[in-house]
């Protein structure tokens, strides 16, 4: 029991480990960094995580569970724009991500259930939205989806897109084109999300 319960706490340490080092020296990091920011062997690494795609398929998983506690305890009826700006800001976070998964081995092994959770969770945010009215009528998770892809444009096309700070400019005009006429000029929220580091793994014991 206990050799389970150290390997989950490993596979743990391992995930915000990775989510750490590819924030600091992008998606394509050497993976022996990650094995000792959390402070495990190689071999351990290897056990949970076969080859890079796994383990950023695992770092995504992690960010998805992230936004899925933010929903479902956020109170207001503003959660649309506040996960767009939490999703977005996960983007420029670690940009390259899904570029190394969908290169993995089996990459709908680790995307088709992404999709649906995103979905899933974009879609109740969309009725929400509709219902206290912060949206246009017309809005539609498509048009969710497709802002959320506008945002990721601009932020792959970093640094060569023009402006002092592209991607706060293009989430605002996304969230502008979102939102009820009433609403349109507000600011736009700031995230929020903490993801967990090896160090919180470890005190949670």
């Amino acid at each position: 029991m206990n050799q389970r319960l150290d390997a989950q706490r490993n596979r743990a340490k391992l995930v915000a480990a990775a989510a750490e080092v590819f924030r600091e020296d992008g998606a394509a990091a050497p993976l022996d960094l990650v094995a000792r920011r959390a402070a495990v062997g190689r071999g351990t690494l290897y056990r949970h995580f076969p080859d890079r795609g796994s383990l950023v398929a695992a770092v995504l998983d992690l960010r998805m569970a992230a936004l899925e506690r933010y929903a479902a305890t956020y109170p207001g009826d503003d959660l649309l724009e506040h996960l767009l700006v939490e999703i977005c800001a996960l983007q420029l976070d670690t940009p390259g991500l899904m570029t190394v998964v969908r290169s993995s081995p089996d990459p709908r092994l680790h995307l088709d259930e992404l999709t649906r959770r995103t979905s899933s969770l974009l879609s109740a945010a969309v009725h929400v939205a509709h219902r206290a009215g912060t949206v246009r009528p017309d809005v539609t998770l498509t048009d969710v989806h497709l802002a959320v892809a506008m945002v990721d444009g601009v932020i792959s096309m970093l640094p060569r897109t023009p402006g002092a700070d592209p991607v706060a400019r293009a989430l605002e005009l996304v969230l502008r084109a979102l939102r009820s006429p009433d609403r349109a000029a507000e600011p736009v929220p700031a995230p929020e999300l903490r993801l967990a580091t090896p160090q919180d793994v470890d005190a949670a014991d």
